[in-house]
């Protein structure tokens, strides 16, 4: 204490007036010796205020502050000098501290850096780059210590020649890369001189380019797995202009949904182009399939031999204008009852020979007016009854033949000409 036993071994015109001494026993009181206004920019230690309930070796926070709070009034050894302290050793050194340690270099100036090594935790600070390092003692994972760093760095060059693994465990991992408000970034930093605490940083923010390229043997990539899947995977991008390519030498494209899967696009325009120099196959497996298209026109166009079966009922319904064109010959069978109903007017043309050939019974039902034109030679041929009932029957022929076992007309008039 103040006013104690202790050796002083001073110089104190070193150089013309840079004292330089060493005072061993008590301490001196505060500002009256030289290099005091150094020595009061240290009055704490980070591990003063450090979160550590319930961690090993508990001391309670008003326990360290006090006896921090004896720094300067302790005593013992303190030294000064106004010029330089040089130190050398040829074998080896040992230094044995049995308190906290704590180390401010100022570069000639007020450039904080140094390290504060205070209750078994290393902090270090230094103004090439913002940020620093916080350690507390939190309750998860059974109680354990966290470190949490912030760094502002200007240039990262890496490079690893050999093995690199990578593992991480924990509660959150999130990773940012630019910012969509453009904010003006603030940085304090953990430093250590507590008398003169630097401002905030601020360095403005800039989104940059990013480029990724990768060359390996191979290329694993596992997320989640059968064991435990992920819970919620959400994936999602603005763009203005997107561009992917892939070429490979073959592609192998599963995907396995065991509820519903639903699919959305939006776009001005789509054109999709595929190329394949062998066989295209395309398998769907559905209870029921449901297409809807909504479009101004719909224009298809196939250029080859197709073969389309179907098996099972068949409804169409079309509300508007049909138009079929066969460019050479169509064949049509039908392996069992066929009907069809015209609810207004029906014109069939025939430019050419046509044949029909009926095998079995024939039941035509028109309701409504029924034109039939032939501009060629035209052969109406029934192997079995043929029954026409009508009101009134007009028929004109150039030429007509007709050849049948038995033929009854019932009407109540016929005109022939």
């Amino acid at each position: 204490m103040p006013g104690g036993k202790f050796a002083l071994l001073e110089v104190p015109d070193l150089n013309g007036g840079e004292p330089s001494y060493l005072r061993l026993g008590a301490a001196a009181p505060l500002g009256e010796s030289p290099g005091d206004d150094l020595a009061e920019r240290i009055q704490t230690f980070t591990d003063d205020t450090r979160k550590r309930d319930g961690s090993p070796d508990f001391v309670p926070e008003g326990e360290r502050q006090a006896e921090t709070a004896k720094l300067h009034t302790k005593g013992g050894w303190r030294d000064h000098s106004d010029g330089n302290r040089i130190s050398t050793t040829k074998g080896d050194k040992v230094e044995v501290i049995g308190g906290n340690y704590r180390l401010l270099i100022l570069g000639r100036g007020e450039h904080q850096a140094g390290w504060d090594i205070s209750g078994g935790h290393l902090t270090e600070v230094s103004e090439t780059f913002g940020g620093g390092t916080t350690i507390e003692w939190v309750q998860n994972y059974g109680g354990t210590w966290k470190v949490v760093e912030t760094t502002v760095k200007g240039e990262v060059r890496t490079t690893y020649h050999g093995d690199v693994y990578d593992y991480y465990y924990g509660k959150i991992k999130q990773s940012q890369t630019g910012t969509d408000t453009f904010p003006t970034l603030q940085v304090t930093d953990d430093y250590i001189d507590d008398t003169n605490p630097p401002s905030p940083q601020s360095i403005p923010t800039e989104n940059p380019t990013i480029i990724d390229e990768t060359w390996a043997k191979s290329i694993s990539s596992y997320t989640g797995s059968e064991k435990l899947p992920v819970p919620t995977i959400t994936n999602e991008t603005w763009a203005e202009v997107m561009v992917s390519k892939t070429n490979a030498k073959s592609m192998t494209d599963e995907t396995t949904v065991k509820e519903a899967s639903v699919s959305t696009m939006k776009a001005e325009s789509i054109t999709s182009s595929t190329t394949v120099d062998g066989t295209m196959e395309d398998t769907t497996t559905a209870k029921t399939i449901r297409n809807k298209t909504t479009a101004d026109k719909i224009i298809s166009e196939t250029r080859a031999d197709t073969k389309d079966e179907m098996y099972g009922d068949a409804d169409s319904y079309t509300q508007g204008n049909s138009k079929t064109v066969v460019d050479g010959i169509e064949t049509t069978i039908n392996l069992g009852v066929v009907n069809e109903v015209v609810l207004g007017a029906m014109v069939e043309t025939t430019l050419g020979g046509e044949v029909t050939f009926t095998a079995g019974g024939s039941l035509d039902v028109t309701v409504g007016a029924k034109v039939e034109l032939s501009m060629t030679a035209s052969v109406d041929l029934s192997v079995g009854p043929k029954l026409e009932l009508g009101t009134s029957g007009v028929e004109l022929h150039i030429s007509k033949t007709e050849v049948a076992l038995a033929h009854k007309v019932l009407s109540a008039f016929n005109l022939f000409f």
